[in-house]
């Protein structure tokens, strides 16, 4: 048992020592490294929930929480003081509370006419043995 347990921490400290051949080496550059994980597929495709966030944020979130148009007559806009580029203000909780409450309220408005689609509950609860 203690020759088992012996060999076994060579091997994990040989491939420890294999994996950091130098010192002061990022990990992604390291090219024992590299061959055992690359890091490249990570960076350049993304995950699926990265992907799914920014197809969500692009499709859901950012329509449905725009702001409203634009005032059309020089008149109406704020003050600029002549300055094209404004800074925008920090961004707080508060913005992210009101933005969030628009994008429920125009999420159901949207879908203010689609059929209710029934709870996992009254699915099952229609199964022919599992429902009464």
């Amino acid at each position: 048992m203690k020759s088992t347990a012996m060999v076994s921490a060579a091997v994990c400290a040989l491939i420890l020592a294999g994996c950091a051949n130098r010192e002061g080496v990022a990990p992604s550059q390291n090219p024992s490294l590299q061959e055992v994980s690359p890091s490249t597929t990570a960076t350049s495709e993304g995950g699926v929930m990265q992907r799914s966030l920014d197809a969500w944020l692009k499709e859901e979130w950012t329509p449905l929480t725009a702001p409203a148009a634009a005032p059309a007559t020089p008149a109406e806009r704020p003050d600029t003081n002549g300055s094209a580029a404004e800074e925008e203000p920090p961004f707080t909780l508060q913005h992210y509370i009101d933005k969030w409450k628009i994008y429920h309220e125009n999420q159901d408005k949207r879908k203010e006419g689609e059929p209710e689609t029934p709870s996992h509950a009254e699915t099952i609860g229609t199964l022919p043995v599992i429902g009464e």
